[in-house]
């Protein structure tokens, strides 16, 4: 399952988007100038 929500940080607002897979959950904040990611690189 995908969503997406946004994030206000003072006059900016950001996108958070949250993937859940079977083993773990992939969360990435993301910005007209780039994005925070936190998630797994090897799924056994």
């Amino acid at each position: 399952m995908v969503s997406m929500e946004p994030i206000v940080v003072g006059e900016h607002v950001l996108v958070g988007v949250e993937v859940k897979l079977p083993k773990t959950t992939l969360l990435t904040i993301n910005t007209s100038k780039g994005y925070i990611m936190c998630g797994a690189t090897i799924i056994c």
